[in-house]
């Protein structure tokens, strides 16, 4: 460790137990284990249920080497009314039985990576915690001054030429995990654009038994309805982000103005030229929103039905119940954090509330509001940051339950099919019934997915942004004193460009090598300190403002999915 440093050890122990111990332990267990589902029917308890209503299909032969082969063959389907009443019984699963289903190895990988990225970060965030005895508050010395005293003392060589202080790994980890969540996504998404796909096989299987000219028309206009919802929404979603980063400035509180001016190479002066102009740099977070957005359809929809389905049964306990409403609604709470008018007003609601002579009488009253006024004002980022840890865990608390939800909806469904009038046979069943347990994984990614990809865009604005998890100065307001010219890059032609990088040797003949390279460090040093700086004012609008979209986009597509099952399905 004093050789590689704190955080590249903690990436390789991380990267060995992601590669060698998965492989006989994976955390799909703890999502998996113990959820119960409907075992599928079998040819005997169908006939035992149905008794004398059942026909054999008279119009193919019985075919013995069929069953001799083991193979379920033409012989061995019969129908009956579909009222009749066939019992389910429920059984236990385990992850074992979901890894020959589909999409269980992108569930299997997104999990455990994730799991395995986030203990870097909290290693590392608790490495660097304001707690520990070695925590220094990292700020930018005078130049000239460090400079001088370099030269008047001796310089050790592994700190002279350690840069894992300057080099945040744990944000290479959460980078990675925002790129596999949103490739999971997209690869769940492509599944609505294509028609051999784990949802559609449903439909396919159950199509078989009608008209093939019928069949393929309605299979190709779902299709087609489907991937022009994923169209659609990625377009509204594209122009309500547009009306959003007008409104910035007046209506929210993003800053990404000022994160646009940062977005320079040269001094910080009024005639320094951004890298991009401003409409591409709304553009590409336009586009950005839009794909986040579009990803977010059919996850929303399956969440607001799962919900839906999980708050109208009755035998849901109330502490569930209210567990489930809050989760469902606690986007709302870090949205209107970043509402300026929101939060304006409140705080000034609790400073005239401080002054009201019964609240005065109180004093644990008083200093609650007094508490959460510092929390609105001084540290509104710690905030946020805490408000969306807030949704995830509530998320991460009703996934079994959602997944529970989603197992018995197949009761649910075989009820409605029986409603219906006509005949049915032993083969669509049980298809029926298996359906829902095959798109078991596919179900649990649209829930999980989203929440990861929260997760991963908190801790990287967080770390990325200088802020803090506790009421103490952020990295940001310690370097926001500095002045432009005490930060801005050095160029060729500046008069000063010599005294960022190391003395001429035949001047200096009494410095030592050692010295001469710790100029060259400390002039490296100055110069990555001034992208560190515009860095953290750009991450600091672009990742506040994803956050937040992502929090929109999430509680948007779930409002969504609840209005559409609760009002427009049948």
């Amino acid at each position: 460790m004093a050789v590689l440093g704190f955080q590249l050890v903690t990436t390789l122990v991380a990267a060995s137990v992601l590669s060698k111990i998965v492989t006989y332990f994976s955390f799909t267990r703890f999502l998996y284990d113990g959820l119960m589902r409907f075992a599928v029917p079998t040819d005997d308890q169908l006939l035992s249920a149905i008794g004398n209503h059942k026909t054999r299909n008279k119009t193919k032969k019985r075919r013995p080497e069929a069953n001799n082969s083991g193979l379920n063959g033409d012989a061995d389907i019969f129908y009956f009314p579909r009222t009749m009443t066939i019992p389910l019984h429920p059984t236990s699963i385990s992850h074992i039985e979901a890894v020959p289903l589909p999409l269980y190895s992108s569930c299997q990988w997104l999990l455990d990576f994730t799991v395995c990225s986030l203990c870097v970060f909290f290693i590392t965030e608790a490495a660097h915690s304001p707690f520990m005895p070695w925590y220094q508050v990292p700020r930018m010395a005078n130049h000239s001054a460090t400079a001088t005293s370099l030269s008047n003392s001796t310089v050790s060589l592994p700190a002279m030429i350690s840069f894992s202080t300057r080099i945040n790994l744990s944000i290479v980890w959460l980078s990675l995990t925002v790129w596999f969540t949103l490739r999971t996504l997209l690869s769940m998404t492509g599944i609505y654009f294509r028609r051999s796909n784990p949802e559609t096989a449903r439909s396919d299987s159950r199509s078989s038994s009608s008209a093939s000219g019928h069949s393929s028309s309605s299979e190709k206009d779902a299709s087609t309805a489907e991937w022009l919802l994923v169209l659609c929404a990625g377009f509204i979603f594209l122009v309500i982000t547009g009306f959003v980063l007008a409104l910035d400035g007046r209506f929210f509180d993003f800053n990404l103005h000022e994160a646009y001016g940062n977005l320079t190479v040269g001094p910080p002066t009024a005639t320094a030229a951004p890298l991009i102009t401003w409409g591409a740099f709304q553009s590409m977070i336009a586009l950005t929103c839009a794909l986040i957005g579009a990803v977010y359809v059919y996850p929303g929809l399956k969440f607001g039905k799962i919900y839906l389905d999980t708050v109208n049964n009755d035998s849901t306990p109330w502490g569930k119940r209210m567990l489930l409403h809050l989760t469902f609604i606690s986007p709302l709470f870090p949205i209107f954090l970043w509402v300026d008018p929101v939060i304006r007003h409140l705080v000034d609601f609790l400073s005239a509330c401080q002054h009201n002579p019964l609240v005065a009488q109180q004093p644990l009253l008083l200093i609650a509001l007094n508490l959460v006024c510092e929390c609105l004002g001084q540290y509104l980022g710690t905030t946020r940051l805490f408000a969306c840890l807030f949704v995830v865990i509530l998320r991460c608390l009703t996934t079994r339950c959602n997944l529970q939800t989603y197992l018995n909806s197949a009761k649910d469904k075989l009820n409605r099919f029986n409603r219906e009038p006509g005949r049915t046979s032993n083969r669509e069943v049980q298809r029926l019934v298996a359906s829902i347990f095959y798109c078991m994984n596919l179900v649990a990614l649209q829930y999980i997915a989203p929440t990861i990809l929260l997760l991963a865009m908190v801790c990287l604005y967080k770390t990325v942004a200088g802020l803090s998890w506790f009421p103490v100065s952020s990295l940001t307001t310690d370097m926001s004193g500095f002045t432009a010219a005490d930060t801005h890059p050095p160029t060729a032609t500046d008069p000063n460009f010599g005294r960022w990088i190391s003395n001429d040797p035949s001047t200096n003949s009494d410095s030592s090598w050692l010295v001469t390279v710790s100029q060259a460090r400390l002039a490296f040093s100055q110069f990555t300190e001034v992208f560190a700086v515009r860095a953290m004012a750009v991450s600091r609008g672009v990742f506040g403002f994803l956050v937040w979209w992502c929090l929109t986009a999430l509680q948007s597509v779930s409002l969504l999915g609840l209005a559409y099952h609760r009002f427009a399905s049948i």
